[in-house]
């Protein structure tokens, strides 16, 4: 397909990833405008901070644009600029994470944990939970269960073996189980659940 004009915007997708990995600003600007929700709404999941996900979100395109004359086209673009994107969060989150967790444990006072539970809708609970696990297990648990991501494209995300993944999303599901069992305890966390 041939540009022409200002149609930059209706090229192949595969085009402008050529066009891009020859240095052509304009054609890499489509493809930032079409994989920036993507990119910035996955870097927000395992961050959870809204700076931090846009600084990274600005850094997966930076370090694509330069790799991109080493992208074979062997996978999706998607895929790779993904992959980018999940390489990216891990070293934030390798710098940040103690001294985040120390901070989050101070500051939480609570009553209790039926009244805490009582005040505060589940799905918040939950998200509170899986915000506090280690690192590896909050990433797999979040692309399993919030991304709708199989344990095939986990692995092949994370570059890890399958039954790796398996193994560490069962993990993460055994800690979040016994996180809110400890938080909320077993007869408020039941009325809940079979409500």
């Amino acid at each position: 397909m041939r540009l022409i004009g200002n149609k930059v915007e209706d090229v192949s997708e595969q085009v402008l990833v050529k066009r891009s990995a020859h240095g052509d600003e304009r054609a890499f600007a489509v493809l930032v405008e079409r994989y920036k929700s993507m990119v910035f709404s996955t870097a927000y999941k395992v961050l959870k901070d809204l700076s931090q996900s846009e600084d990274a979100a600005q850094d997966t395109f930076i370090k694509a644009y330069a790799a991109l004359p080493g992208f074979k086209g062997q996978a999706k673009f998607s895929s790779w600029l993904y992959r980018i994107c999940y390489n990216t969060c891990i070293s934030i989150l390798r710098k940040r994470r103690p001294e985040v967790e120390l901070t989050e444990a101070m500051a939480q006072t609570i009553d209790g944990p039926a009244e805490e539970f009582r005040s505060r809708d589940i799905q918040t609970v939950i998200q509170q939970e899986v915000n506090r696990m280690p690192d590896d297990y909050r990433v797999v648990i979040t692309l399993y269960h919030f991304d709708g991501m199989s344990y095939d494209e986990i692995a092949h995300l994370t570059h890890r073996p399958l039954g790796t993944v398996k193994a560490k999303i069962y993990r993460a599901r055994v800690l979040l189980r016994e996180r809110l069992l400890e938080r909320v305890g077993w007869e408020e966390l039941k009325e809940v659940m079979w409500k």
